[in-house]
């Protein structure tokens, strides 16, 4: 990513003989949202937007790289396969997806395409529960219900969407899970501020969560926005 102008930006691309590619952006709003100081940095975002990893770029492994890939909300299209399925698949609408690959299977059961491609999106919704039970027993809450919320858009009009709601409304009852939930409702609002460019605001929100409820996850995450944007 560079704010560099097009025609110097293309004179680095050439010379550097870059293959991967790089987003022009304006200003200096995304230096400002991921609190760049200095040339190169790196920054690795997860699925939610918020910096996982940050460094050089010559220090980002490729395990950060996947295990981050693996949390993310992607299936492959089907090569050369059903192009209704596949723009289910491109849309995230995996709640049609395997409604429409149970029909196909139900068709020809022998279909390898369909199977790989219900494994796949089956294997994406193990994965999510997974981390979302993971988040729940290390009292990370708000990326648990965070999850729950993703699932119930995910899978939409499939009975995995209608057991996140269920387990959404659960937790959301759990007293354990109540400061930290109300912490990451207004993380939200402050991630909101920030990704509208409005840094102030959302400084004041993460101060606001970082000293009000001190101690939980989303106020770590909230402390290290104001350490990193030193605040």
């Amino acid at each position: 990513m560079s704010n560099e102008p097009s025609g110097l930006l293309e004179k680095h691309i050439e010379k550097m003989n870059i293959e991967y590619p790089i987003a022009k952006t304006k200003g200096e709003t995304a230096d400002r949202i991921y609190g760049v100081k200095g040339f190169p940095s790196s920054y690795l975002v997860g699925p939610d937007g918020r910096v996982i990893w940050e460094g050089h770029p010559g220090n980002l492994s490729e395990s950060d790289i996947e295990s981050a890939l693996e949390s993310a909300a992607f299936v492959a299209p089907i090569p050369d396969g059903d192009k209704k399925l596949n723009k289910l698949i491109a849309a995230q609408d995996f709640g049609g997806a395997l409604k429409a690959i149970d029909k196909g299977l139900a068709k020809d059961g022998d279909d390898a395409e369909l199977k790989a491609a219900k494994d796949a999106v089956e294997g994406l919704l193990e994965r999510k529960l997974e981390a979302a039970n993971k988040a729940a027993q290390e009292g990370d809450f708000g990326t648990a219900m965070a999850i729950y919320e993703e699932l119930q858009t995910l899978f939409k009009g499939h009975q995995a969407a209608k057991d996140a709601k269920a387990t959404a409304k659960e937790l959301s009852k759990n007293s354990d899970a109540k400061e930290e939930l109300a912490a990451w409702k207004k993380m939200a609002k402050g991630d909101k501020a920030c990704f509208e460019g409005d840094f102030e605001k959302a400084g004041k929100i993460y101060a606001g969560v970082a000293k009000k409820h001190e101690g939980t996850k989303s106020a770590q995450r909230a402390q290290e926005f104001l350490t990193r944007h030193r605040m």
